[in-house]
């Protein structure tokens, strides 16, 4: 049976309505045609819903449980996967923006975040309004802005104007301006989008009632409601246009609840109220009456069923009313007539006539909430509909895989609840499923029977294609009624259709007797095997139907040939007239010249037969039924009797003729009867719940998965509908059809997908004896020690595994590709598409739960952390080792399975890293990159996010964890970086961060993990400079007086003055409370800089290594470049951005020059910056091993290398001059300094041995600070003459 949605719309030739010059048909057309695009649109965006919406309508959104089935696809990969690692634990931080699926649900990250990020989500609740804020807007806005000004009370986060914006808010202090134009930024466009629909919705309404007017108003001419509803193509598309609207309501309150579109809709208003540019709010009357939330509140998880649950339908479909005549129009007409014939010619019994009916009674379901008064007044209208269409069915589906019980939905209706109590007994339940259980195990042992292998000939096809229909049409009703009616709602009804067997026992087929208990097994056996016969048939048909006029004109040579050897036989002759096999086998008999001229007058007779007579086929059926005739009475004459050769040779023409005949009479109505029969529209969503029983067939025995093709095909029927109006009717048909198909086509994917999770599954176990127990081969290996060395006992486990994944795999690849909907299906695609998505997952996991580390928060020691820091380097060292495993695992089995295994491995490896670097940085940014729009972030094989751990709370990911323990190990109160021997030291020598530490770091994170740690570094020190920018401009302009009088004292730089020494001692004084901040910043970013410092030098070493000629061709190629930025030539933009990346590859660049920002000048930074080296000088000293400045103090939080980092990244951001003056200041205090200290120590004063190592320590700062950002010595000696340094030096 087929949906109403699935008649083919006539041609033009067939219906005049349609055809191109008549404006109804058309307008009629493009109106269904919109309304099927509009519910495909709907379902689209509902699977986008901002998670907080969800959060703030209390309402669970779809990623806390999974949409529909492919969350329980998940779970079933996750049952199957071999756990090699331990799971995380809670969090999840930025990613707050709800789900950003493509067209099918496992097109969804994987969210393992749990409840973490819904929590997370409501801190955007309290400025998500339902629609209680059109009633007084001034007080919510001015509540809003008193919670902003005070943070939240005790009230949890509901305004003082009622509590619309929802429930939590966020923690106390909370900028939630700054929250709310953080989501106006990232949300408006989806919101934008949500509004459009809900208008589109409301112009279908405006547009349907528009028609009616004007077909009531004559504006058609020849046309009326009633010409309209009398002609066959019009009837159809009128029907299907109410439908429609009604499909439209419910669609949007299932998907979309009502206290979410209120959320939205008020999002959209106060948006376009801020910034008109977004969008028009002129019909916003009617978009909130669409959208208000109905009485009845919706269950929690309603949206992510596809059983319908009641709604207060009559109050919804009241707000946008139909004519009521004209409705009572559209109900009489599917009462009285059959508006889709084709399903009456596939279903003729009229034991099948629910069936047949099956799509007009889906559209009569909706369209009867249009008239209410029928629904509960109605008594004689309602037992006539439950008659004709529910008399042995209630559970109706509704559209696009959305079921209904009718036994709650009329259950409020007096009328229809008194009409279908008949059908709703137990009694009556028992005995239509005890039907239904003596159907299944009939149309079991006839399908068994006809599938077996060779049977299904084309004779055979011919012969029986009246009992392979009826078998076929048997099994289909059997398959609708029971997987429709185990949904049903009522708990004593599903008692008594999902019963199972007393004994527990599993059997191949329904138990027969006493509680005639039908499995979940049994319903997919039937459904697996009915779809094989389904696609087999197809085949058949159609392979005949190519062939009918070869197998007319064989049949007809044979024939003839057989009768001119009859003819030559009786004749006496040598049987010359037919061919030489066939004059071979009939031995000469007397003479008969009366058989004789028979028989050659039958080969004339037989010859005359034409397949391109331009008769009727019943013309030249009748034609070759006398011929049958004839050969039968011949047959019966004496002579014939008796020869066996003779009779042989005429009942082998009377089969040819037969033949001839069965291959005339097959027309293209085969095959649309077929379509028919096997739809499956009606259970594309509740298929879902039967995915596991599939994947435990498939796991215990790989080769059912031969039995899918057909099951494929069948399901693909069900797009057929939805998708031939829209492209029919409207020029952007092809997004619907594109829909539909990526929804089937994501369900194949989940079906499949068992098969790549145990070929993963097995993948991993061998990485483990790759890893673990098998031994590294050396070059030479010695004679006596080779045994040990073959390890055969692991190699032979290694054969066996991979032998056991060819297994697996060859069911699919040995699949033919397919095309479902408007789509080309490749199985060889899945099967790589799935081990990707398997790899993708595994590899997140050991990345997220590998490199997660213990450090505790403000309790650190230095012992504490020396051993955290050797905790971390193992963890490196472990991921490393299991990911190479991984990979040799990978690379071993790909010939058995044709896939570019280590091409494959270095793809999704890279877009892991590179996706969870960027979700990293949106914690710097204001513009989030979300899911949707993520480069990196796929359908396909999504990359998982998981929640944050408890040690490192502001960490997204393991990417921000890595930096974080980068960080706290080489924080300056536990290590001293020494440049000479790049890397951080502690204080008794040893080393805590070096180059082996790195090398270990980049064989754990590889090539694109240091780059993606380099990136969030730069970030890192953005942030910093700007909160360095913004202190300045808020704290220190402030005393802007104080430094230009600091300046102008200190003017000019080469000269001394008298009172030098107290301006410096007031300044210090003076200035003392800014140095705090500034010394943050910049042992933060000197910090980042050495450490991007010391990951560029490992990605020169590693692309010296291992691609020299390719860092060398790039090093020429940005040599080439830069020169034609002197010289003004064009660049190609895109080609410098793809250099930029592979120059950060190979390690290209000195991080100290990058330039982070542009910012306006910062008056009275230089001076600043001499009072920051006034102030810090004291507490470092030089340390001759390790080539730095140390700190004085031990524990003190202060290097002199990051420090010295920081303040060269600060000056780049700047004018040159403003480097030339901090130098020149810091010279002046130099030199004053020398001649304090020279006048001390002739004076013999106290303080000189201080004041010397203070100014032994300047001078080793501004020589470091030239060193590291590559100015010439000569810019120091213009402010400090070298014999002065150098006596400095030896002091």
């Amino acid at each position: 049976m087929a949906s109403p949605s699935d008649d083919r719309p006539s041609t033009v030739d067939d219906a005049s309505l349609l055809s191109p010059d008549d404006l109804c048909g058309r307008s009629l057309l493009a109106l269904v045609a919109a309304g099927h695009a509009m519910a495909a649109r709907i379902r689209t965006l509902s699977d986008r819903v901002p998670l907080p919406y969800w959060a703030a309508s209390r309402l669970p959104g779809p990623r806390q449980s999974g949409p529909g089935g492919s969350n329980e696809a998940r779970q079933q990969q996750q049952r199957q996967r071999s756990k090699s690692t331990s799971s995380g634990e809670v969090g999840g931080l930025f990613n707050l923006f709800g789900p950003s699926r493509k067209a099918g649900s496992e097109g969804a990250p994987e969210d393992k975040t749990g409840g973490d990020e819904l929590s997370d989500a409501r801190k955007y609740a309290p400025f998500l309004f339902d629609f209680n804020y059109l009633h007084n807007p001034e007080e919510y806005e001015a509540s809003l802005l008193a919670r902003a000004r005070d943070g939240p009370g005790e009230d949890g986060g509901k305004t003082a104007a009622g509590g619309g914006g929802g429930s939590n808010g966020g923690p106390a202090g909370l900028d939630l301006a700054q929250l709310e134009r953080e989501f106006t930024v990232n949300q408006s466009k989806t919101v934008v989008e949500f509004y459009e629909l809900f208008e589109s919705v409301v112009g279908y309404h405006t547009d349907l009632s528009s028609f009616v007017d004007d077909l009531n108003r004559g504006y058609y001419i020849r046309h009326t409601v009633e010409s309209v509803l009398s002609d066959e193509v019009g009837r159809r598309l009128v029907c299907e246009a109410v439908y429609l609207w009604g499909v439209l309501l419910i669609t949007m309150e299932h998907y979309l609840p009502g206290p979410v579109r209120e959320r939205l809709v008020i999002s959209y208003h106060r948006m376009v109220g801020r910034d008109p540019s977004l969008g028009d709010i002129s019909k916003i009357d009617s978009v909130v009456a669409l959208c208000r939330s109905s009485a009845v509140r919706p269950p929690a998880t309603a949206h992510r069923s596809s059983h319908k649950h009641p709604a207060d339908e009559m109050r919804l479909f009241a707000r946008f009313p139909l004519p009521s005549d004209f409705v009572r129009n559209v109900v009489g007409c599917l009462l009285s007539s059959d508006i889709y014939r084709r399903s009456t010619t596939a279903f003729p019994s009229i034991d099948h006539r629910s069936v047949a009916l099956a799509g007009q009674a889906s559209i009569l379901y909706v369209v009867l909430y249009f008239d209410p008064h029928a629904l509960r007044e109605e008594n004689a209208k309602m037992r006539s509909v439950v008659d004709r269409f529910f008399g042995d069915n209630w559970v109706v589906h509704v559209y696009g895989g959305l079921t209904a019980d009718l036994g709650k939905e009329w259950g409020r209706y007096g009328a229809a609840r008194a009409a279908m109590a008949g059908v709703l007994g137990e009694e009556s339940v028992r005995v239509l499923h005890v039907g239904n259980a003596k159907l299944i195990g009939q149309c079991m042992a006839e399908l068994r029977a006809y599938l077996t292998m060779g049977i299904l000939t084309d004779g055979f096809v011919l012969d029986n294609r009246r009992d392979l229909l009826n078998c076929l049409r048997r099994c289909n009703i059997a398959l609708r009624w029971r997987i429709l009616h185990r949904r049903t709602a009522d708990v004593a009804l599903r008692e008594i259709i999902c019963a199972k067997q007393a004994d527990g026992a599993l059997t191949t087929d329904p138990k027969l007797e006493g509680d005639f208990a039908v499995s979940e097994s049994h319903v997919i056996s039937l459904l697996l095997l009915t779809s094989q016969l389904e696609m087999q048939l197809k085949d058949t048909f159609r392979q005949l139907l190519e062939r009918r006029e070869d197998i007319w004109s064989s049949c007809k040579t044979r024939t003839s040939g057989m009768m001119s050897d009859l003819a030559g036989y009786f004749g006496g002759g040598d049987g010359d007239g037919g061919s030489g096999s066939r004059a071979a086998a009939l031995s000469k008999v007397d003479r008969h010249e009366g058989l004789s001229d028979w028989f050659a007058a039958m080969a004339d007779e037989v010859n005359a037969l034409s397949y391109e007579s331009g008769e009727h086929v019943t013309v030249r059926g009748r034609r070759i039924q006398h011929c049958v005739q004839s050969l039968e009475e011949i047959e019966l004459f004496d002579v014939v009797d008796r020869d066996v050769q003779a009779r042989a040779f005429v009942g082998e023409a009377r089969g040819m003729l037969l033949q001839m005949a069965r291959a005339v009479g097959i027309s293209s109505g085969v095959l649309d009867d077929m379509a028919w029969i096997s739809d499956m529209s009606y259970g594309v969503e509740c298929i879902r719940s039967y995915v596991d029983i599939i994947h435990a067939r498939i796991s215990k025995d790989p080769a059912n998965v031969s039995l899918l093709q057909g099951f494929f095909l069948k399901l693909s029927t069900s797009s057929d509908g939805p998708i031939e109006r829209p492209t029919s009717g409207t020029p952007g048909g092809a997004g619907v059809s594109d829909y539909y198909s990526s929804k089937l086509i994501s369900f194949v994917r989940t079906v499949l997908s068992i098969v790549p999770v145990s070929v993963f599954a097995i993948i991993v176990q061998m990485s483990d004896i790759f890893e673990r127990r098998l031994q590294p081969l050396p070059l030479r290996v010695p004679v006596e020690k080779l045994s040990s060395f073959a390890q055969l006992g692991e190699r032979y486990k290694l054969s066996m595994m991979a032998h056991e994944v060819s297994i697996f795999a060859n069911g699919i690849l040995n699949m033919e590709t397919t095309r479902i909907g408007g789509k080309e299906i490749s199985p060889r695609e899945f099967l790589e598409e799935g081990i990707r998505r398997e790899m993708v997952s595994h590899v997140a996991e050991l990345f997220n739960n590998l490199l997660q580390f213990d450090f505790a928060a403000d309790a650190e020691t230095v012992s504490s952390m020396n051993k955290h820091q050797a905790a971390a380097m193992r963890s490196l060292n472990s991921l490393g080792g299991r990911l190479e495993g991984l990979q040799r695992a990978l690379v071993s089995v790909e010939d058995y399975i044709s896939i570019p295994g280590l091409t494959m491995w270095h793809e999704e490896t890279a877009r892991i890293l590179n996706y969870n670097v960027e979700q990293e940085v949106n914690k710097y940014l204001l513009k989030k990159v979300l899911d949707v729009d993520s480069r990196y972030q796929s359908s396909l094989a999504p990359i998982p996010r998981f929640p944050r751990t408890e040690n490192e709370a502001t960490c997204i990911n393991f990417t921000g964890r890595v930096v974080s323990m980068l960080v706290k190990i080489t924080d300056a109160q536990y290590a001293t970086f020494s440049l000479e021997r790049s890397g951080w030291y502690s204080a008794d020598g040893s080393v805590v961060f070096g180059r082996n530490n790195i090398a270990l770091l980049r064989k754990a994170i590889g090539v694109i993990g240091l780059t993606g740690i380099d990136r969030l570094l730069c970030y890192r020190i953005l942030h910093e400079l700007h909160r360095l920018v913004k202190f300045f401009r808020t704290n220190v302009t402030k005393q802007g007086m104080l430094l230009e009088q600091l300046r102008d004292e200190l003017s000019p730089q080469w000269k001394t003055t008298a009172n030098s020494v107290a301006i410096y001692h007031s300044g210090s004084k003076k200035t003392e409370m800014l140095m705090l901040p500034m010394l943050t910043c910049f042992r933060r970013v000197g910090q980042s800089q050495l450490l991007r410092r010391m990951i560029k030098y490992e990605l020169q070493r590693c692309a010296s290594k291992e691609a020299k000629l390719f860092q060398q061709k790039i090093e020429i190629r940005n040599a080439e470049i830069l020169i034609s930025e002197l010289i003004k030539d064009e660049l190609d933009v895109s080609e410098v951005k793809e250099l930029s990346l592979l120059t950060n590859a190979i390690g290209l660049g000195d991080p100290i020059n990058t330039i982070f920002m542009t910012t306006d000048p910062m008056e009275g930074l230089p001076v600043l910056l001499l009072f920051f080296v006034i102030n810090y000088v004291p507490k470092l000293s030089y340390d001759p091993v390790s080539g730095s400045l140390a700190k004085v103090k031990s524990g003190y939080p202060i290097d002199g290398w990051p420090i010295v980092a920081g303040i060269s990244t600060l000056l780049r951001q700047f004018h040159p001059s403003y480097t030339k003056a901090f130098l020149g200041y810091v010279g002046q205090f130099i030199r004053l300094s020398v001649q304090t200290y020279v006048s001390r120590k002739q004076e013999k004063k106290e303080g000189s041995s201080r004041l010397a190592a203070d100014l032994k320590t300047a001078i080793v700062m501004m020589e470091q600070l030239c060193d590291l950002s590559n100015l010439p010595d000569s810019d120091l000696y213009e402010h400090v003459p070298q014999y002065l340094i150098e006596m400095c030096s030896e002091i």
